[in-house]
């Protein structure tokens, strides 16, 4: 005897009644697991809090699976591995933790190709630490396609730029010239003698060429500002 058409709806709603249920704990967990992690630190005192807190970040990342947003947060705790000063050469002891960076920012990338913050992350770890066949110069343009009107990041952007080769390319040069051009506007003179203390001598000679057609007077600053938290070489 086949069961009745009630009994057939109240099992499919019962079903649906389930799958609901497991999915609000799936996004609760996710979220109650999810350290507070607002933004890609920019600045080493703010990576080095981040770092602190990536095992957390992993977790609600594994939990959520599918989620950029959250993978995208644990490639956030890796950005010491960019700013940290104390870190001169590829060592050893850090190559697996490189390697779960790049895994992480990747996947972040994959799931959410909008993760302005995940690429820049991959950029900067293709600038700090280059081996063959990872560059920055694509990951760099993502970040500018993906987020291109996001101030807090120009700073980074800009250091990261001009720190590695991809000045070659003609797009990136004129982004970094756009990037010049707002920091100059807003007088953050300082972010952009950072970024100079940093960069690659091609890097130093873009800056100042750029600067000097822009706002030469800028120039003075920019050479007479006392070298700090830039990236090693």
């Amino acid at each position: 005897m086949n069961p009745s058409p009630h009994i057939a709806f109240r099992l499919i709603t019962l079903l649906f009644a389930v799958l609901l249920f497991i999915q609000c704990i799936w996004l609760l967990l996710a979220e109650f697991s999810r350290p507070s992690i607002d933004r890609l630190p920019t600045d080493v005192s703010a990576a080095d809090i981040a770092a602190q807190k990536r095992d957390a970040a992993i977790w609600a990342a594994s939990i959520g699976v599918i989620r950029g947003d959250l993978w995208a947060d644990s490639a956030f705790t890796y950005t010491n591995l960019i700013l940290d000063e104390r870190r001169d050469s590829w060592t050893a002891d850090i190559t697996p933790t490189l390697g779960r960076a790049r895994a992480i920012s990747e996947r972040a990338v994959d799931l959410a190709p909008t993760q302005f913050g995940a690429w820049l992350v991959l950029a900067g770890l293709a600038a700090r630490y280059p081996s063959p066949g990872f560059t920055a110069t694509e990951a760099l343009k993502m970040s500018y396609y993906t987020g291109p009107s996001e101030p807090d990041l120009v700073p980074l952007r800009l250091r990261i730029a001009t720190y590695s080769d991809v000045l070659t390319d003609i797009e990136l040069r004129q982004f970094a010239t756009r990037d010049l051009r707002l920091l100059l506007a807003r007088n953050e003179k300082s972010a952009i003698a950072v970024a100079y203390n940093a960069a690659s001598p091609p890097g130093k000679r873009f800056i100042e060429q750029t600067v000097g057609e822009i706002d030469p007077s800028a120039l003075v600053f920019l050479r007479a500002e006392p070298q700090k938290q830039s990236l090693p070489h």
